[in-house]
Parts: structure tokens; C-alpha cells; sequence
């Protein structure tokens, strides 16, 4: 008997090393999804690039943000979505920032066939009061209009040079923001994620063609269209229609 349990004594560690080599199988993986602005064909550069704009005026784009609720990624078998986050507060405002900014999520691994968000802050969060979060928290009084409007979707600022003599002396303010104009955007791309040869996911957002799309182009020369400020709903709809439909995804 003994001289058999010294048999399988060697076969024993054998079997316990090997389990031990083997790695265990990642279920989670880092997803980071950059978000990129441009102008055009661009990047955008705050305060400091000169763009030319259809009409035949130039701009120095000031400020550039959005609201995203509900960051989801849609699972391949048509299962429950993934959410990422609840809100988000994408923005570009310092000469000093790049025209990209990434952010990193945790995430089931497996296979995916697109993306989800919305587009501005969803109602039920769209109700809150501001007091009642933190005052560097994702939603806070600094984006908040009042009661009625409540939150601002999204901004675009710029300075504009009219008369092409190089001076940007015409402001351009486009804040915008109701239930009513929020929108759900959904990108169909399939990818897979393992936790080691992810793909990087990038939500390109344009300044221009939210203004411009080829086909209608906003008139910045019109004083009574230079800002949008809670009112002037009709304008802010038309700005917001194209911001939405502007929106591009990529997955490499």
C-alpha cells in the first residue's frame, strides 16, 4: 500500500502544478472609449484654430459640450444592455486640452453588436435639483438654467470675424436643452471584447456639422440667430437636429 501512494504521490503534484499554470479566464475587460472633436476636417482646437465657415465668415470655437445618458453597449445575443454610465459630461474648453478625451469603463467580456446613449440629460434626471448633488458632480447648478428649463443638453460658443478684417468680435452662443429635444443614438458595429486584444471604440462629435451638413447651413450672420440662451426654442431645435444626426463611431 505504501509503496503505491508513493506511485501516485509524483502524479498528484503533476496534476495540481498544471492546474496552477493554467490562467484563469478573464470575465471582465477595460474598455476605453475616446471622445474626439473636430471642425470639419479638423481637430478641434479651443481658442486657438481659425476655421472657415461655409458662409464665408471665420470662427474661434470658445466651448463644446454634451450631455450623454444611459452609455450602453449592446450584447450580440440581443441580451440586456451594459450600462456604462448614467451621465456623462463630454467638453472641450482649454486651449490647453487635445481633441480627444478618453474614458474607461469595466465590462463583461464577449462578443457586442453597437452602442447606445442618449443624447442630453434623460428626464428623470432632467427633473433633479442640482442642490442635491455635489458641486463637482456630473450635474451640477453651473449647468443648470433654472426650474422650468432645467439642464443645458449641450453648448457651443465661438467668436466669429464678420467682416474678414481678423478681429473675432461677434459672439455666438448656442445653449440648448428640454425633454423635448432629447434623442437616443444607437451605433450597429460588431466587436468583441477578451480583456486583451480589445478594440478601440471612438465617438467622433463635429462642431461644423452641427451647423453645417451639406445641406442647411445656420446663418451666424443673422443677429437675432447669434444666441440661443433657454428661448429661441425654433433655433435650438434646428441646431440640435443636426448635432444629433452628426455623431459617428468608430471601432478599430
Amino acid at each position: 500500500m505504501k509503496s503505491y501512494f508513493y506511485f501516485l504521490l509524483p502524479l498528484l503534484l503533476l496534476i495540481v502544478s498544471c492546474e496552477d499554470d493554467d490562467d484563469p479566464v478573464s470575465t471582465e475587460a477595460e474598455l476605453s472609449i475616446a471622445f474626439r472633436g473636430e471642425f470639419g476636417e479638423d481637430d478641434l482646437a479651443i481658442q486657438s484654430a481659425t476655421y472657415d465657415y461655409p458662409t464665408g465668415e471665420q470662427l474661434k470655437v470658445l466651448l463644446f459640450q454634451y450631455y450623454l445618458s444611459d452609455l450602453e453597449l449592446l450584447p450580440a445575443d440581443g441580451g440586456d444592455a451594459v450600462r456604462l454610465s448614467d451621465i456623462e459630461l463630454i467638453r472641450w474648453m482649454s486651449a490647453t486640452e487635445g481633441p480627444v478625451a478618453t474614458k474607461t469603463y469595466t465590462v463583461p467580456t464577449g462578443d457586442y453588436q453597437g452602442i447606445r446613449f442618449g443624447l442630453g440629460v434623460k428626464p428623470e434626471l432632467n427633473a433633479q435639483d442640482p442642490n442635491n448633488s455635489p458641486a463637482d458632480g456630473t450635474l451640477n447648478e453651473n449647468e443648470f438654467w433654472n426650474a422650468s428649463a432645467r439642464y443645458v443638453f449641450a453648448k457651443i460658443e465661438a467668436n466669429a470675424d464678420m467682416e474678414g478684417d481678423g478681429v473675432f468680435d461677434t459672439p455666438l452662443t448656442y445653449h440648448m436643452g428640454s425633454d423635448a429635444l432629447y434623442t437616443t443614438i444607437t451605433f450597429t458595429q460588431d466587436f468583441s471584447l477578451d480583456g486583451s486584444n480589445d478594440p478601440q471604440l471612438t465617438i467622433i462629435s463635429d462642431v461644423l456639422a452641427a451647423l453645417s451638413d451639406g445641406n442647411n447651413t445656420f446663418d451666424i450672420s443673422d443677429a437675432d440667430q447669434q444666441r440661443v440662451h433657454g428661448g429661441n426654442q425654433a433655433i435650438a431645435s434646428d441646431i440640435w437636429n443636426r448635432l444629433a444626426n452628426q455623431f459617428e463611431l468608430e471601432v478599430r
